[in-house]
């Protein structure tokens, strides 16, 4: 008789260590983003969003309470976030999901929800936006974005 296969999960988080979930969130700015650079001269953002969530599960219809998010972008991405979005916009947040744990200056231990975000821009919902589209700066993995108007064939 065969036996039943299992997934090693262990052998899993090993190869994915720090990813978490991706998460979608939709929720307004509470503060104007803060852009920054590292010491290598990367530049990051962050933000923090607040997210109108059911008290009872599934429940829309309901009593909701809030949830804050805080969200950190890098590269492109953060200087573009930066550039274009401001207090009590709505926007629409993809990363991935973690929970940020660290000691406060009181000592107490302290919590935050958090996502390193992969996309993110306005609700249009609630907004209109005019896009542009960035020209001949360094992609994801180092790759070179195609400027706006050249002739080559993009692949699929």
């Amino acid at each position: 008789m065969p036996t039943a296969r299992t997934r090693n999960k262990s052998k899993d988080k090993a190869e994915a260590p720090n990813h978490g979930p991706v998460v979608t969130k939709v929720g307004n700015l509470t503060a104007d983003p803060e852009l920054r650079y590292s010491e290598r001269e990367t530049a990051y953002c962050r933000l923090r969003i607040a997210v109108a969530v059911p008290v009872k599960a599934g429940d829309w219809a309901g009593e909701r309470k809030t949830a804050f998010y805080g969200v950190t972008a890098f590269g492109t991405l953060a200087e573009n976030a930066a550039e274009c979005l401001a207090k009590g916009m709505r926007i629409v947040v993809t990363g991935r999901g973690e929970v940020r744990t660290w000691t406060g200056d009181d000592g107490a231990e302290r919590k935050e929800k958090a996502i390193l975000a992969e996309a993110l821009g306005p609700d249009l919902r609630w907004a209109t936006a005019t896009v542009a589209k960035v020209t001949a700066s360094k992609g994801p993995a180092g790759s070179e974005a195609t400027a706006a108007g050249d002739d080559e064939e993009e692949p699929f």
